[in-house]
């Protein structure tokens, strides 16, 4: 494979990995404002459960110190493109410098585990509920 479409695909997990942290983001924020205008698809079950899902693989990552595929992916593909950290592609270096601070380990655990935690009790205080209309 050529140098450059390993790049574009380390663009492309990119992406996927900004796409994944938004939606949960702006998902918990969406719930929230939800929950106090009455929106009922703040609610739905099936939203929520992906939601809750996908944030705790996250949290649970970051209990046993797993690091995330998509990171790795992305990483691996860099690698194979023969580029370094610090010469990206625009895509991918953009995303790289929205995701990743040079904290600490163990911040960024805290942080994943603790809004883990704030969404499991979004989940009771926020209560979805399995029929939903729309």
């Amino acid at each position: 494979m050529h140098d450059f479409l390993y790049s574009d695909l380390a663009s492309i997990v990119s992406l996927v990995h900004i796409g994944y942290t938004l939606f949960i983001i702006i998902g918990f924020i969406l719930i929230w404002i939800g929950y106090f205008v009455k929106w009922k698809w703040v609610r739905n079950y099936i939203f929520r459960l992906v939601h809750l899902a996908m944030m705790g693989f996250v949290g649970l990552e970051a209990v046993f110190s797993i690091e995330c595929p998509l990171t790795w992916a992305e990483y691996r593909l860099l690698t194979l493109a023969r580029l370094k950290h610090g010469n990206m592609p625009f895509i991918a270096g953009f995303v790289d410098k929205v995701l990743f601070y040079n904290f600490p380990i163990w911040i960024f655990n805290l942080i994943y585990i603790s809004f883990t935690a704030l969404l499991v009790a979004t989940w009771f205080i926020v209560k979805p509920e399995r029929e939903n209309k729309i």
